[in-house]
């Protein structure tokens, strides 16, 4: 057993010491990229600080490690939410839900070190709920954009991070917390070098630029192929006015274009510039119920039916939906355009 934790621990922090330099080298032009890195930080200290007996670091240090390493799961779960969830910022939520968890983690480090007192039995069931809860939202933010995604690497990326993740933490809380908490060190380093090596490929092989999915290179020129699919794309949104069915997808549009669907999910992204499928529907939506708002005539029809005349199913969305694109809520643009 010692033999198998050394390859995978020691394999995995040489991997780390190779990709971290190439993160803190990059241009940090890709939002992830800093929970990356912290990311990256705690699972140094991590494999550092949670080692079985014959490979323990000076005490001194081990408590350090583990004291640092309580922001692990957290920073994974920010780095997700970053690279998957459009202009992701930090919000209360976020940070009080993240403290909470940090919180948690580093009393029980605290009681194991003997700087606290013992903790109820609850404890333990309450970290490991936080962590399941952490998990579940990765993969829900993961797989819930996938569909709608028109960037194909980025499509791609959600699927493999979170069979990676979720298969990596499952094995860490389930195999290592649960039911061998003999070995969890060990399991935890086997269970984490799937989520290094990917990681390190990845940055290795792409350098920075791997996560920088936001970088939308569009592409002007249309080969006679392209301008052939334009033409009937511009059909069906222009005139026949597709965007107006409330249950469109990319795949249905693609159906009723005879074309699949990831080349128009290429050509709307590369040509057209958009990143998603709803903000290039949104966009048709939001520029009719503009020219409605503003027609005095509308005045009597509430927002709401406006909405789902246009394809919108509820209003919170659509709401959403126009103050993104249009800077104002739909309440306020009605008054000022019809002053």
């Amino acid at each position: 057993m010692t033999w198998l934790d050394a390859f995978f621990r020691f394999s995995g922090i040489g991997m780390l010491l190779l990709s971290i330099p190439m993160v803190l080298h990059a241009q940090l032009n890709a939002k992830p990229m800093v929970f990356l890195l912290l990311t990256q930080l705690f699972l140094l200290a991590h494999l550092l600080g949670f080692t079985p007996t014959v490979f323990y670091p000076p005490e001194v240090l081990r408590q350090v490690f583990r004291i640092i390493d309580v922001g692990l799961l957290v920073s994974i779960w920010l780095f997700v939410l970053s690279l998957f969830k459009k202009d992701f910022k930090v919000n209360t939520l976020h940070i009080s839900f993240g403290t909470f968890v940090v919180a948690i983690m580093l009393a029980e480090r605290l009681v194991q070190f003997g700087h606290l007192d013992a903790l109820p039995i609850w404890w333990a069931y309450m970290v490991n709920v936080s962590a399941f809860l952490i998990i579940f939202h990765m993969m829900y933010v993961s797989l819930t954009g996938h569909t709608d995604d028109l960037i194909e690497a980025r499509r791609q990326t959600r699927i493999k991070m979170m069979i990676l993740v979720a298969v990596s933490a499952t094995i860490m809380i389930v195999l290592g917390s649960v039911l061998l908490p003999e070995f969890q060190p060990t399991i935890n380093a086997i269970s984490l070098w799937p989520v290094l090596f990917a990681l390190s490929f990845w940055i290795l092989k792409i350098k920075g630029t791997v996560f920088a999915f936001d970088v939308i290179t569009k592409v002007d020129e249309l080969s006679a192929r392209d301008q052939k699919l334009h033409d009937q794309l511009k059909q069906a949104m222009d005139v026949e006015q597709a965007y107006l069915q409330s249950n469109i997808t990319i795949s249905s549009l693609a159906q009723s274009l005879g074309v699949g669907a990831p080349r128009l999910r290429e050509h709307i992204n590369q040509h057209l510039g958009f990143d998603n499928f709803s903000g290039f529907i949104n966009d048709y939506r939001i520029r009719d119920i503009k020219a409605a708002l503003g027609n005095s005539e509308n005045e009597h029809i509430p927002i709401l039916t406006l909405a789902l005349n246009h394809g919108f199913n509820s209003l919170p969305p659509f709401n959403r939906a126009f103050k993104k694109i249009v800077g104002q809520t739909p309440t306020v643009y009605r008054k000022s355009v019809l002053k």
